[in-house]
């Protein structure tokens, strides 16, 4: 452990002496966690500049919701929710929670909203809920929930991560031949997919699995409700991870359900209920309800530094592709135009096959900006390898490594990219 401690003491004071020469900005965003054994590897909200009275104030809930007399709480544990908003016991829906899910799904137009304590929660809340025997699922579905459903031992039915409406129609006839029932199968989206960030034709797979009456489900973390509104487009239920781009700065843990017919939605507030997973501290849901207000203005910020980015790399001789579905070149940018319009700070890079590994790794080590974690849509950059599995879907050549772009100022990110490039 020593060893591992002198080392990142020596790569705090490289990081350090990085950010003097930063903007302001920068600094403000780093200098809290320069060092992440001092903090536990998690950003101090002293970093959060205006958003830093949001993580830091606010109700802390209560496990007992009182009421005045018996029948006002045997009406109330009768439908499971509180006179004065909220749930009848515990934390699960407080009143924080219902002025998020009001203005949540407002803002997507649906019927309702429920909130989880995270987008994989959010995701596995709704599966448990509707309990298809099988789904049919994009190649490139976020990881953890091939995870959920080996764990209940649903059937998955794969189709291309950039399908068409044909290749989507194949999957389902395939399906079908086992899963003839509505309730036996459920149609999932996810779009753009992790990664690799493919498009398919969401149009043509919500007609196809409503002439079928199926049920379809959406991941839509990575547009949020600023750049795509499922529910418009035929979508019965949204699933999003409001830790990313609504909350903003990593420190709102929680994923939202937003359904469009108020009977979907009660079926997943009876199983928010029963399992108790709808159990989201208030502070969480107090700053998640003011900073959904800011949530466009952020990601276009983090849109326009990862252009910047991007054509950085595009003209690195390690590079083969940069996956995007911003690019002109990309095979999905029409259909990035037709649903998305504009981006956000993600995209993967592709490195040249005849480049080791450790070398890809060691420009990862040598950066002072870009941490290496897990998540995105924060206030600071970050990067990851990309070790998806397709089982239908082809992998690029090469080495990928996922970049989310910060808040930070673009020109001190270039700055760390270039000198960290030397180590190739």
């Amino acid at each position: 452990m020593d060893g591992k401690v002198t080392q990142s003491s020596i790569r705090s004071e490289a990081r350090r002496a990085f950010l003097a020469l930063c903007s302001p900005k920068t600094r403000l965003l780093h200098e809290p966690v320069s060092d992440p054994y001092m903090v536990c590897g998690h950003p101090n909200p002293s970093g959060l500049g205006d958003a830093a009275p949001f993580s830091q104030t606010g109700s802390w809930g209560q496990s007992s919701v009182l009421f005045p007399n018996l029948e006002t709480y045997r009406t109330a544990d009768k439908c499971g929710r509180a006179p004065y908003g909220g749930a009848e016991y515990g934390i699960p829906q407080t009143p924080e929670a219902d002025a998020v899910c009001k203005k949540i799904a407002a803002l997507h137009k649906g019927h309702g909203a429920v909130i989880c304590p995270s987008g994989l929660s959010a995701v596995a809340t709704t599966l448990d809920a509707f309990s298809p025997k099988a789904v049919l699922i994009p190649d490139n579905i976020y990881g953890p929930i091939i995870r959920f459903l080996n764990r209940r031992r649903i059937n998955q039915i794969r189709y291309p991560s950039g399908a068409s409406a044909d290749e989507f129609r194949s999957a389902l006839l395939k399906a079908r031949i086992k899963y003839s029932e509505r309730e036996d199968l459920l149609v999932y989206i996810e779009a753009p997919g992790s990664g690799t960030f493919e498009i398919p034709d969401i149009a043509g797979i919500i007609a196809i699995a409503q002439n079928a009456k199926l049920r379809t489900v959406m991941d839509n973390t990575w547009a949020s409700h600023v750049r795509f509104k499922p529910l418009e487009h035929g979508i019965d239920v949204v699933v999003q991870a409001t830790t990313k781009y609504e909350g903003g700065y990593g420190d709102t843990p929680s994923g939202i359900v937003i359904a469009k017919h108020p009977q979907d939605i009660q079926i997943i507030a009876d199983e928010l209920r029963a399992t108790g997973n709808g159990a989201v501290a208030p502070t969480t849901c107090s700053r998640l309800y003011r900073r959904i207000d800011s949530t466009e203005e952020r990601l276009n910020q983090h849109a326009g530094t990862a252009e910047r980015l991007i054509d950085w790399f595009l003209k690195q001789p390690f590079v083969t592709d940069v996956l995007s579905p911003t690019l002109e070149t990309s095979p999905y940018h029409e259909r990035f135009k037709r649903y998305f319009g504009k981006g956000n700070g993600l995209f993967s890079v592709v490195f040249r096959p005849d480049l080791a590994v450790e070398r890809v790794e060691a420009l990862v080590d040598a950066l002072n900006l870009f941490w290496v974690a897990e998540s995105w849509g924060g206030h600071l950059s970050l990067v990851l390898p990309v070790h998806a599995k397709r089982e239908v879907t082809s992998m690029p050549a090469g080495h990928v490594l996922r970049f989310h772009a910060g808040l930070e100022d673009y020109q001190d990110l270039l700055r760390d990219l270039n000198q960290a490039a030397g180590c190739l």
